[in-house]
């Protein structure tokens, strides 16, 4: 689960201090519903497979852009969606698929101060995979932040000390399947608009995940269904926060409240789950939370250049 927006927006343009305050305000939104997002996965996680739940969310994601098209058909325009790359839209929907599994079994299995943490990997994955693949001019003040992230990691991880944890390796895969999916959603998003992409994303995703989610269903009790529909209704929450502190504020200065959401999951960890979080993974927080923090900062500065 990406820690930053994977909408490929940034806005070029200095923003005024009223638009900063706008994006701010939009932001720790985005931090809350995270939060709560979080939680609902670990309380599901004792009812039903994570897949399900991945599957249930994509599904149910869907009927959430019913009012965007119904608003759409009542002004009579036209449907606000199109698939210029259509193959674009099918890998990155199966990315998404993938990396909402692996992350929903991550803060399922993971204290959820843990699991977050390993997320922040994701700006860093992006990073590499803009410098790779993309052609991006990657200076060594990025790089140096890079491999700062990847020291975290193994500070939380601590391979030949203490036993691999598959949850740790479904954090870390879920980030890296999240940055990839970055990579392709810039160039949609410019060319589609984030509604296509949202369609697409849950639509293919729905279909990724049917038949797995269809081997290890189990009968969702009454009472879950409430926590299924804070956990769709929270994650499409976040993502609109997202995107409107995004294109309301500078990406720099929206970089540091990427703390303020470890700070709220963490303490939901201890308030709901009474979760602690040990040495290690402490410095490993600050160490791998620091670096993407300054990466979106130091983007930006460029940026605006």
């Amino acid at each position: 689960m990406p820690v930053f927006p994977d909408i490929g927006l940034r806005r070029a343009a200095g923003s005024s201090d009223r638009d900063n305050l706008n994006g701010a305000g939009w932001m720790i939104l985005s931090c809350i519903a995270a939060t709560v997002m979080s939680v609902a996965v670990r309380l599901l996680a004792d009812t039903m497979p994570t897949v399900q739940m991945a599957f249930l969310r994509s599904v149910l994601g869907i009927g959430l852009l019913l009012p965007v098209f119904l608003r759409a058909r009542m002004r009579h325009e036209g449907l606000p969606v199109r698939f210029s790359r259509p193959r674009l839209h099918l890998i990155r929907g199966v990315l998404f698929a993938l990396a909402t599994t692996f992350g929903f079994h991550a803060l399922a299995h993971l204290p959820l101060a843990t699991a977050t943490t390993l997320f922040f990997l994701a700006p860093v994955f992006a990073t590499v995979f803009a410098a790779l693949f993309a052609g991006e001019a990657v200076g060594p003040r990025r790089w140096g932040a890079v491999l700062a992230a990847f020291a975290g990691a193994l500070v939380i991880l601590r391979p030949g000390i203490v036993p691999l944890d598959l949850a740790m390796v479904t954090a870390v895969t879920s980030s890296l399947l999240f940055a990839m999916a970055l990579l392709i959603t810039r160039p949609l998003s410019s060319a589609d608009g984030t509604t296509s992409i949202m369609l697409s994303s849950g639509v293919v995703a729905s279909v990724v995940l049917a038949v797995p989610a269809l081997l290890v269903w189990v009968p969702v009790p009454v009472a879950a269904w409430g926590l299924v529909a804070v956990l769709v209704l929270t994650s499409s929450l976040r993502m609109v926060a997202d995107v409107r502190s995004y294109s309301l504020a500078d990406a720099g200065f929206l970089a540091p409240f990427a703390f303020i959401r470890l700070l709220f999951i963490a303490a939901a960890g201890w308030i709901v789950f009474r979760e602690g979080i040990d040495t290690p993974t402490g410095i490993g927080a600050v160490i791998i939370v620091g670096a993407s923090v300054f990466i979106a900062w130091r983007e930006a500065r460029l940026k605006r250049r």
